[in-house]
């Protein structure tokens, strides 16, 4: 067994009694099913099992065939060291506290062993989600939690599971002999909450008052002010909403027509098909529109910006696997915290390559030696440099179609490498510099015929016919930070740059600050040390919310 980590209300459940109170559950009308408590995944992994189900076949009389059952499983778990485990075992974690679980997706099935010490609120919980759907429970309790009802909760519990015809059973102290044994006596709860009666009148709440403010707030330039995540959210959240509306109106609409039949018909496209509606085909609404915001989100400025080309493709071949998570708030900050990590180890050498590409990568060439580079007495070697306000990289810039079309287009190489640069500039700028989009930019230069000085976010560029682009930076503030990086990683400046004054540096050390920048451009680098000494950390790198 894994060594157990944290919660002292972690008892794994045994395989035996998930057997006993699972026995009678037609498992062939069951494909959605969420574990609410998971832990270290006892529940998904007896979920997961590959099993059959021994059915009865018409064709044949009372001959039985064997069906594999496959699930769509959801998991929750709060302890932090817990949710690696499960994710590591490949199970999908869509959200930390069960208590704070909100989602528009219908499950058959929530089978949980929740902490006895909360286990009425959880049912409570687990109850509530059924609701809006309709669909079964089995959960595990604490016994005392139902003969002992001295609690509010415990009393509203008992109030719901009696308005339900819950069936209950007392299972005695059957975790006396798992793997964690304990000697309380549990009971296991069955609860059937059925379809809510669907009576809706959708246009007249359509325009409800958040709806109405955010609205107002787009329409008015002010939603760049909001918080982006948060933004994305209400807009995901307000789309399935309006839609899930609808589909309850149409089934209201289906259930007053004469005879129950009525001409309309309302279907659900999703992956390249459509079905009727039904809870299956609900879900398959829910993870199209997810899957939707999901790829929007991935190719965002304000999330793609800050990765490589070949972090963002990794995330954007991932978009179906996404489309499994609620797009909430947790599940963007997991995300967010993932790319991070990511991004660390890959960022500084990314600085490094631009430091040295926009230097002496092409300092060898006659043609473009002349501004790229300046070198300066280092540490301890001569042959130090650091990159110019003006440099000169070979890049085709633009192609005519043929001998007949005169307009200016720039090509995928000028696109990608430029986008390349000013990610790296991001990691290094602090959100400091206001945004211009690459690619609208070039795209409007190749419209009005512009080859000269286009302005770009951090630069402009000018691209020449025989395949050179003259890049000028717009910011010499962030250029010296691009050189001070490159220059300490490379261990040309003195040790103690810029958190030591200029007097307290011996002889040599001055000589090289002389070279490097001068000393009035060193007291206010000095001045400024928290801005050019740039320590890259997962914090740093999170994605911006603003």
């Amino acid at each position: 067994m894994i060594k157990l980590i944290g919660s002292e209300d972690y008892y794994p459940t045994p395989e035996s009694l998930l057997d006993e109170i699972t026995a009678g559950l037609d498992w062939e009308k069951i494909y959605y099913v969420l574990e609410p408590s998971a832990g270290q995944g006892a529940i998904c992994e007896w979920l997961m099992k590959e099993r059959t189900q021994m059915l009865h076949d018409k064709r044949w009389g009372n001959y039985t065939r064997k069906y594999n059952l496959k699930l769509d499983l959801d998991s929750i778990e709060l302890e932090s060291e817990f949710r690696a485990i499960l994710k590591d075992k490949g199970f999908r974690v869509v959200h930390d506290d069960f208590l704070t679980f909100r989602t528009y997706k219908h499950y058959d099935l929530i089978l949980m062993n929740p902490p006895f010490s909360t286990g009425a609120r959880h049912l409570l919980k687990a109850i509530e989600v059924q609701e809006t759907s309709g669909g079964a429970i089995i959960c595990l309790l604490n016994a005392e939690t139902l003969r002992n009802a001295y609690t509010n909760e415990r009393k509203e519990l008992a109030k719901r599971l009696k308005e339900y015809g819950a069936e209950i059973k007392y299972c005695g102290k059957a975790f006396k002999f798992a793997d964690r044994p304990t000697g309380v006596e549990v009971a296991c709860v069955k609860v059937i909450v059925p379809e809510p009666e669907r009576q809706t009148t959708i246009f007249d709440r359509l325009r409800e008052k958040d709806y109405e403010e955010f609205e107002r707030k787009q329409a008015a330039g002010e939603l760049a002010e909001l918080d982006f995540v948060k933004s994305f959210v209400a807009l995901y959240n307000r789309e399935l909403e309006w839609g899930l509306r609808l589909y309850d109106e149409y089934l209201e609409l289906q259930g007053k027509a004469l005879d129950g039949s009525n001409p309309l018909r309302l279907k659900i496209s999703a992956e390249g098909y459509e079905s009727g509606l039904d809870n299956f085909s609900v879900n398959r609404y829910v993870t199209a529109v997810r899957k939707k915001y999901w790829d929007k989100f991935f190719r965002h400025p304000k999330f793609a910006s800050r990765m490589t080309s070949n972090l963002a493709n990794k995330y954007h071949s991932q978009v179906n696997e996404f489309a499994g998570y609620d797009f909430s708030y947790y599940n963007i900050k997991t995300v967010q915290e993932e790319v991070a990590r990511s991004l660390l180890g890959g960022v500084e050498a990314c600085i490094i390559g631009l430091f040295d590409e926009l230097s002496h990568k092409y300092s060898w060439n006659e043609e473009l030696q002349l501004d790229n580079i300046h070198y300066y007495n280092g540490w301890k070697t001569n042959i130090s440099w650091k990159i110019n306000r003006r440099v000169i990289i070979p890049l085709m810039g633009f192609i005519r179609m043929d001998k007949n079309d005169y307009r200016i287009r720039y090509g995928y190489e000028a696109m990608s490498k430029l986008s390349d640069i000013e990610k790296v500039l991001n990691y290094l700028d602090n959100g400091e510099t206001h945004e211009i989009n690459l690619h609208y930019r070039l795209e409007e230069a190749e419209v009005t015929g512009q080859t000269r000085k286009i302005r770009l976010k951090y630069f402009e560029v000018t691209f020449y016919k025989k395949g050179t682009c003259h890049i000028t930076f717009r910011n010499e503030r962030l250029l010296k930070k691009l050189n001070i990086f490159g220059s300490q990683r490379k261990g040309w400046l003195p040790n103690g740059y810029a958190r030591r004054k200029y007097e307290d540096m011996d002889a040599e050390e001055q000589a090289v600050i002389e070279s490097f920048e001068g000393r009035e451009a060193y007291e206010e680098t000095l001045k400024c040390s928290e801005y050019y000494l740039t320590e890259l950390t997962p914090s740093r790198l999170m994605l911006t919310a603003e």
